[in-house]
């Protein structure tokens, strides 16, 4: 069974939360960047809803921050390379999904690669120049959808329904919209909620059997160099045959 999610956020939300980083980021000359990123982030995912109730997002500013300055190392040590080629973007969607929590309490988990997202990217890098700007639309999606499909609830992928005739579209309206209030749309933030509630609307997930523990601790491997698991590597292995016997509650002697 799936089900798709719902955004029910609104525009102050999106405008006083993006004021305040911004305010908060100039102040303290970018150190506050990544509490600020989270704090957004907590933002959009808390009011996203899934079968009427609101998904939770426990990631904080100082794991942020240490992704942020491993990325930047990484990115420098390698002359750019480790942006380039996906793996800083990759890092941090292994990072953001896997402290994004369904009411059921699951986690989700990012298991795309690298060169996966590298390969999404590049297209989008070189067929919108060539075709005046509207592959992008297109380019969009399909890297909307290659991340949800390698992102997984309970061994099951998501998807994204969404195509890039929908997001031409919304884009077209929200340039319109924009442009006949002197940009006073996008800048309250109701060009951000429209964008946000047609992406999710559009993003299918598999309903889960509510987990054990309302949010179990699941810490994924957050390298982008590593090779994610497949379902079947994930799977619970079964245990040795017990050598007590059939249904007595004594355990065996030694």
């Amino acid at each position: 069974m799936y089900d798709t999610l719902e955004y029910r956020g609104r525009w102050v939300d999106i405008f006083l939360n993006l004021l305040l980083v911004s305010v908060l980021s100039i102040l303290t000359l970018g150190i506050y960047a990544p509490w600020g990123y989270v704090r957004f982030k907590r933002v959009i995912v808390t009011n996203t809803y899934f079968r009427g109730k609101p998904l939770q997002f426990d990631g904080t500013g100082g794991q942020a921050f240490v992704q942020f300055l491993i990325i930047a190392a990484l990115t420098a040590v390698t002359l750019g390379l480790y942006a380039v080629l996906g793996y800083a973007s990759t890092r941090l969607l292994r990072w953001e999904y896997a402290h994004t929590i369904l009411p059921t309490g699951q986690r989700l988990e990012y298991r795309g690669e690298a060169l996966g997202l590298f390969f999404e990217n590049f297209l989008i890098w070189l067929l919108t120049p060539l075709t005046l700007g509207l592959y992008f639309f297109w380019g969009w999606v399909r890297r909307k959808r290659y991340i949800l499909t390698h992102t997984y609830v309970d061994n099951r992928p998501l998807d994204f329904t969404g195509s890039g005739g929908e997001y031409l579209v919304l884009a077209l309206t929200n340039g319109l919209l924009t442009l006949v209030t002197v940009g006073i749309y996008a800048l309250l933030g109701f060009a951000t909620v429209r964008a946000l509630a047609w992406e999710t609307v559009r993003t299918v997930v598999p309903v889960p059997v509510r987990a054990p523990q309302p949010m179990p601790i699941h810490s994924p491997v957050l390298s982008a160099f590593a090779r994610p698991q497949t379902p079947a590597e994930s799977a619970p292995r079964p245990g040795p045959p017990s050598s007590s016997p059939e249904g007595s509650d004594v355990p065996p002697t030694v």
